[in-house]
């Protein structure tokens, strides 16, 4: 599902890194970091633009009511992610505050990468459609049952609850669909390691063949 066969020059090369929650995006994308790639997590832009302070904030406020933050002025996070996953309305209406301002932000952090690719995780992608930047997709990818129990370690999460996280994201099926690239990341440590090793070279020469048709 390639995107594009001709970047323009002053465009690196754009790896979108997805997955379903629990899948281990961020140790696959930590990995690909201390391979020296640049990584843009558009997670981390959104809670960034969340902080005291930022418009964004503020719009939540007005949307969701004062109860939404913190007599520090923080945004009550658990709060939140509790009220998206259970009220799909709810959802959208906090995607149309934060989704312009994360698209800004990750335009300007491309913009500013020097190496010939980078990786940008997105971690709703398959339920976001297309993204603009993006010329391939790499889908973490692990079974439903393995991502219930890691997020069950993880959170400290009854299954239920678990459940109910996985069904508010695209299913594993949808997710294949937008894929170039698959990593199984239901192995090891070394095996996820190894698999990372394997896309970076190849990337890396995908990202040169590129540069060197224009």
């Amino acid at each position: 599902m390639t995107r594009i066969t001709s970047p323009p020059t002053n465009h690196p090369f754009v790896v979108a890194l997805t997955g379903g929650i629990a899948s281990g995006k961020t140790l696959i994308s930590d990995e690909f970091a201390r391979l020296g790639v640049p990584v843009i997590d558009t997670d981390v832009i959104a809670h960034r633009i969340v902080e005291p302070g930022q418009p964004a904030l503020r719009e939540i406020e007005q949307v969701f009511g004062a109860q939404i933050v913190d007599e520090n002025g923080l945004l009550r996070r658990s709060k939140l992610r509790a009220l998206i996953f259970a009220d799909s309305d709810a959802r959208i209406k906090l995607e149309s505050i934060l989704h312009p301002k994360i698209r800004d932000e990750v335009h300007k952090a491309i913009a500013g990468v020097t190496s010939a690719y980078c990786i940008l995780v997105i971690p709703l992608l398959a339920e976001r459609g297309a993204y603009p930047d993006v010329d391939r997709v790499l889908v973490v990818d692990v079974a439903p049952d393995v991502q219930i129990e890691r997020l069950m370690a993880r959170d400290n999460c009854s299954r239920e609850q678990a459940q109910l996280a996985l069904k508010s994201q695209a299913n594993r099926e949808d997710r294949l669909k937008i894929a170039d690239d698959v990593l199984d990341n239901s192995g090891s440590l070394e095996q996820a390691v190894s698999e990372v090793a394997r896309f970076h070279e190849k990337y890396g020469r995908m990202a040169s063949n590129l540069l060197r048709t224009n």
